[in-house]
């Protein structure tokens, strides 16, 4: 990559200290962005990945990455729910606001304009599977601005 801006609301020493939600960035700014593990923590991810849709260039790629839970019927969602005794509950952890099922974070995402490529085991190898240390139903979810 020609420049690598790392962005961050709550952590220290990046480019870029800002909210998913509300990008300070024009459109089509970036060619490529990588958002691990954040959407499981914003309270509206459907205005998180719209920005992010709004700021990747037409042609512009991405990867999403979130906690998945493939065979969950629906997204389990609250974000009114402050106790962190009944976030680790139902969504596996005290700072989610939410837990994915695989169908309607697909959907989402796509809901936004991007269309989602999903690399599976199938995709990599199952040699690399196991040399990674992944679990067969891992999924990198790779994202394209048409």
């Amino acid at each position: 990559f020609e420049k690598y801006e790392p962005a961050d609301l709550m952590m220290s020493g990046v480019t870029h200290e800002i909210d998913l939600m509300n990008l300070p960035f024009a459109d089509g700014s970036y060619d490529f962005f990588i958002c691990s593990h954040v959407l499981e923590h914003v309270v509206d991810d459907d205005a998180a990945i719209r920005e992010l849709f709004r700021v990747t260039r037409r042609g512009g790629q991405g990867i999403l990455m979130a906690p998945i839970i493939l065979g969950l019927p629906e997204t389990i969602e609250d974000p009114s729910i402050t106790d962190e005794g009944e976030r680790w509950r139902l969504f596996g952890q005290n700072d989610h606001v939410r837990l994915y099922a695989h169908d309607d974070y697909v959907a989402r995402i796509g809901a936004s304009g991007f269309k989602v490529h999903q690399f599976d085991e199938s995709y990599f190898g199952n040699w690399l599977f196991k040399k990674l240390g992944l679990k067969s139903s891992s999924i990198l979810y790779v994202v394209f601005k048409p």
